[in-house]
């Protein structure tokens, strides 16, 4: 059915995204927030017919370089015959002025453990190390890649200052990170934020495509998200294209959360 572990990399990106985020003097700073997002099937498939889901997503920042995560998708794919329901939840920390990013995700699928991963990446001058300990104790390295916030970071940097095509190496810690995801994000400016919490905020909408080694030849991508993001570092009006069906998500509840004055 598809790999449901893909809207993290948009939330976190944006979402969820090589080189170190910047010091917080240039980067975009992300506000703490907790907002939750509806789910829906965008358009029926021949083998889904529906799909009830929602995204929770809780950013809350320690230090004005260290946050944290905790992220969850849960969501029910209706077929013909049967449902499935996946049930994901990933909490992670980016720290060291984005330097070093740990995380544990935790995936169930119809109430069935289907376990853990978790590790630790750090950026080093010219490459990523990462360290899993779960579901398997190994070690690796990875060409310099962004973790998911300091991408999102890059993206609104990027935005404001009016780039409108932007290229990244990404590690969400994904366990097949040999795989080596890429992404392309294309930027176009959008009307400021009408709702009260987002409100005469700047905004763009982001068409971002990722791809890795099991790319179509072709040149199509793995996954696409497409969304608003604001200047703040909240998303809304997600498009969330898995290539076999599409999910769109819409923003029903937004709280900022105390953080540090950066």
């Amino acid at each position: 059915m598809g790999d449901s572990r893909m809207p993290y990399r948009h939330i976190s990106s944006v979402i969820l995204a090589m080189a170190t985020l910047m010091s917080s003097a240039h980067a975009a700073w992300l506000r703490p927030h907790q907002a939750v997002y509806d789910l829906s099937l965008a358009t029926q498939t021949d083998e889904i017919i529906a799909v009830e889901g929602r995204i929770a997503y809780t950013l809350k920042a320690a230090t004005c370089d260290e946050y944290e995560i905790d992220y969850r998708f849960a969501a029910r794919f209706h077929q013909q015959d049967e449902s499935t329901l996946t049930d994901q939840r990933t909490l992670s920390k980016e720290s060291d002025g984005g330097n070093k990013f740990d995380f544990e995700i935790h995936t169930f699928v119809d109430g069935q453990d289907q376990g853990i991963v978790k590790g630790t990446a750090i950026n080093e001058a010219d490459s990523t190390a990462v360290a899993m300990v779960e579901p398997v104790q190994r070690k690796f390295e990875l060409p310099l890649s962004r973790f998911p916030l300091a991408h999102t970071s890059d993206l609104i940097s990027r935005a404001q200052k009016g780039e409108r095509f932007v290229e990244s190496r990404l590690f969400d810690g994904d366990v097949e990170a040999e795989k080596l995801v890429t992404t392309t994000s294309v930027i176009l400016p959008a009307a400021p934020g009408r709702e009260e919490t987002v409100k005469n905020l700047k905004s763009w909408r982001i068409d971002e495509s990722y791809f890795n080694n099991d790319s179509n030849e072709n040149g199509m991508p793995v996954f696409r998200a497409r969304y608003r993001l604001y200047e703040n570092g909240v998303s809304d009006e997600m498009r969330l294209d898995f290539g076999d069906y599409e999910l769109k998500g819409k923003l029903s509840d937004l709280t900022y959360l105390n953080g540090p004055a950066c």
